[in-house]
Formats: structure tokens, C-alpha cells, sequence
């Protein structure tokens, strides 16, 4: 092991104090998904626009963006002024505010399918909510959810081979998930719709979930007219649609990856980028089918829902969104680094994965367009891509420990070509 993985060099103060978190915080991490993090998972300081600085002031230009939320950049002006000023109003009021009502106003305008919307702390218990409207709509209990599509830590829905953003083939499931509480889901590979159309012949669906582009393993689009078969087939069979957008809700633009496809769902998950990585999620649905919501019948309740200071920066992140519109820069900033990483990379059989909007993978594997999990696990050498994020990270440049990569308006010209010259240095070394 060299000077830098052993932490001798490079992260000495990050592997000390992870030593030191791990004796009093399970795994030195309160996220799993951080446990890949090499060489250890570091400790971080502070952020500020495109960057991010860890103990040992080792500066990186960050595109893990608090895996995903930071699409202004990290501190954005006007979302930390915001954020203080509710801080000098309260914190937590056990009742209702205005900015609530703002925020969902605001969220119900950019996205005409939506006309109810709750708010509350995370994906994974939008997740939850929305298979319990489903299920309580349809008087159904079975719920169809795709290999590789990511729904959650909670049972139920952590099931299946990639259920959960690990490293490619593990099984997620652990010990301690109620096998009870998972008997209702029923999985198959994504995009092939005959699977679809077969499960639906042999179960009584009350929902079928999923990432309309699949970002939890790899950035996989759907195959042409697919999205719109399997809503086709809800509604033949009196089931619901559940698209989850917590990835790719207001960031591949104002409208998503639903407007970007022109296909809705009939419930619509979000979280990360609404609030600029403030904790908050939200569903948005029907008001028939938000109604037993509402009528207390079924339950959503928490007592940091629609917290104040996490809603008044997801109401100024919608504003910032609607107002200045950064998508079309965006796009061409997230074009130009893909492209750039294609051109340095594809002598070395970097693969760059872009479908739309300012996320994308990298692999080393076929330059081709990937099609479900199976074809992703297919198509990668993991080990490889670990060499590459090693060799990326030690060099100043942090995207996710799985090789996802968020763009974010803060990521001027010049940082997309320091990213390109520094993705040329990283593949050198491996």
C-alpha cells in the first residue's frame, strides 16, 4: 500500500480522525453508502462553489455534490441568505408556515401532472408513501420494482440484486430486513416490457416504481417508447405508476426527467436538488389520489416534515431554478466534460455515459449505450473504475465513490477543463 492509500501522506488527518469516529460512530460513517469511500471515508471541512476541502486542506473540485443536491454550487448566496434569515424566525413550530405553502405552490407550477404535494425528509420515506397511496387506492398489496433502480434503505424496497448502490453484483439485502415486510414486491430486468406485460398477467399489481432513467446503476435511458408501454399497462390493468425523480427531479431541467421523456407518472417522487442539499423530499400526485392523505386515513407524519429552514431553501432553490433558468448552461457545461473525458478517455476504454441534464457515469467497458443492470454489470470493470477515482481523487478532482459524476452551475469553462486535463493525468496512472 503506497504513502497515500495508508493515509502516511496525502489524508494522514482524514484516516486519524476516521479512527477515532469509528470507535464511537458505527463504521466511522452514518451512511452506508459512504463506507466505499477510499481510503478511508475522509472528513471534510467546508464547500464553497464548485469545491470542497477535506482536514488535510486538500482542495477538489466536487462533482459528488452531496450526491446530488448542490446544483447552484455549494453556499449559493442567495440560498444561504435565505436559510438565515428563517433561522432568526425558528426552528421547528410543530404546525404550519407560509413557506410551505409557497413551496408547493411553486413546485405544483413548474410540474403541470402534479396538484397535492407533501413534504418531508427523505427519498426513502417518499418512497414509502407513495406504494402506500398505491396500495390503499387499489385495495392491491404487490408492487413491481426494477433490478438496479434504487428506492430506499427501508423495507420494503430494499430487495433484488442492485436494489441498493453498492459495489456491482452485490446483494443488498441484509440481515435484519423484515422478509415479511418485502413478500409483497415483485422485481424483474428493466427495459424489456414483455417481463412487464408477465408480471402483470401473474400478479394483482397495486404499483409498479421506478427511476424513469435509471441513475443508480449507471445513467441507463429507457428504450424508446418503453416508459409509456408500462403506463400503458397500469392503466389497462388498474394499476399506478410511481415515478421516482429523486435523482433527476429539477435537475435534468425544471420539468425533470418526466418532461424531458414526455411521459408522467401517476405519483412523482423528489428530494436533492429541490432544496440545495437541505433535508427535504417531496411527493407530488393527484388531489384524488393525495385525498385519503389528507383526510388522515393514510398516514404520513413526522416532526421535522416541511421544517423551516430546509423549506425556505428549497422555496429559494425553486426560485433561483424558474427564474434563471441554468439549464441550457448546464447542459453545455455537462456536454463539454463529457465530451472532454471522451476524447482523453476513449484511447483508454473509458466508456462516458450522458443521456441528459448534468449527470453522468463513467466505466471502463463498451462504448455503447447500456440497457438495464445486467448489461451495466456486463459492460464495467469495477476494479478498474476504483484505480481511476483513486487516481482522479488524489489529484484534486471527487466524484462519487461509484463513478457518478453531478455537474453543477458553479462549474465554470475553466474548472470543466482543469477536470478534463486532470481525467488525462488519472488515466495515465492506471
Amino acid at each position: 500500500m503506497s504513502d497515500k492509500s495508508s493515509g502516511t501522506g496525502r489524508y494522514q488527518k482524514s484516516v486519524a480522525a476516521h479512527e477515532r469516529r469509528a470507535r464511537v460512530i458505527a463504521g466511522g460513517v452514518n451512511s452506508n453508502v459512504r463506507l466505499t469511500s477510499r481510503p478511508v471515508p475522509l472528513t471534510f471541512t467546508r464547500a464553497n462553489g464548485a469545491h470542497i476541502w477535506d482536514l488535510d486542506g486538500n482542495q477538489y473540485i466536487d462533482y459528488a455534490a452531496g450526491m446530488g443536491p448542490t446544483i447552484l454550487g455549494h453556499n449559493h448566496p442567495r440560498v444561504l441568505s435565505a436559510v438565515q434569515q428563517a433561522l432568526q424566525a425558528g426552528q421547528c413550530f410543530a404546525g404550519q408556515h407560509e413557506l410551505e405553502t409557497e413551496f408547493a405552490e411553486r413546485m405544483i407550477a413548474a410540474l403541470p401532472w402534479i396538484e397535492n404535494v407533501r413534504i418531508g425528509l427523505s427519498g426513502s420515506e417518499m418512497d414509502l408513501l407513495a406504494i402506500r397511496i398505491a396500495k390503499a387506492v387499489t385495495g392491491r398489496q404487490k408492487v413491481l420494482r426494477f433490478t438496479g433502480h434504487y428506492h430506499g434503505w427501508l423495507d420494503p424496497l430494499l430487495v433484488g440484486p442492485g436494489a441498493a448502490p453498492q459495489p456491482f453484483g452485490t446483494p443488498p439485502v441484509g440481515p435484519g430486513q423484515s422478509v415479511a415486510a418485502s413478500a409483497d414486491i415483485v422485481m424483474c430486468e428493466w427495459n424489456d416490457v414483455t417481463l412487464v406485460e408477465k408480471v402483470f398477467a401473474a400478479n394483482d399489481i397495486a404499483c409498479v416504481i421506478m427511476e424513469s432513467i435509471m441513475c443508480n446503476t449507471g445513467v441507463i435511458p429507457p428504450q424508446p417508447g418503453y416508459i409509456q408501454a408500462v403506463k400503458d399497462l397500469c392503466k389497462k390493468h388498474g394499476a399506478l405508476l410511481v415515478i421516482d425523480e429523486v435523482i433527476t427531479g429539477f435537475r435534468l431541467g425544471l420539468t425533470g426527467a418526466q418532461g424531458f421523456l414526455g411521459v408522467q407518472g401517476d405519483i412523482s417522487l423528489y428530494a436533492k436538488a429541490i432544496a440545495s442539499g437541505y433535508p427535504m423530499a417531496a411527493i407530488g400526485t393527484s388531489r384524488e389520489l393525495m385525498a385519503a392523505v389528507g383526510r388522515g386515513e393514510v398516514n404520513h407524519s413526522g416532526t421535522y416534515n416541511s421544517g423551516y429552514l430546509s423549506v425556505a431553501a428549497g422555496v429559494e432553490t425553486l426560485k433561483i431554478l424558474a427564474e434563471s433558468n441554468p439549464y441550457p448552461a448546464l447542459q453545455k457545461s455537462t456536454l463539454r466534460l463529457v465530451e472532454g473525458m471522451r476524447s482523453v478517455g476513449n484511447i483508454k476504454g473509458l466508456a462516458v455515459d450522458h443521456v441528459a441534464g448534468s449527470l453522468f457515469q463513467v466505466r471502463f467497458g463498451a462504448q455503447e449505450v447500456m440497457r438495464s443492470r445486467q448489461h451495466f454489470v456486463e459492460q464495467s470493470d469495477p476494479a478498474r473504475l476504483m484505480k481511476f477515482l483513486d487516481a482522479l481523487q488524489d489529484r484534486g478532482v471527487r466524484p462519487t465513490s461509484r463513478g457518478l459524476f453531478f455537474v453543477s452551475v458553479a462549474h465554470d469553462d475553466k474548472i470543466i477543463d482543469q477536470t478534463i486535463e486532470i481525467t488525462q493525468a488519472a488515466l495515465a496512472a492506471v
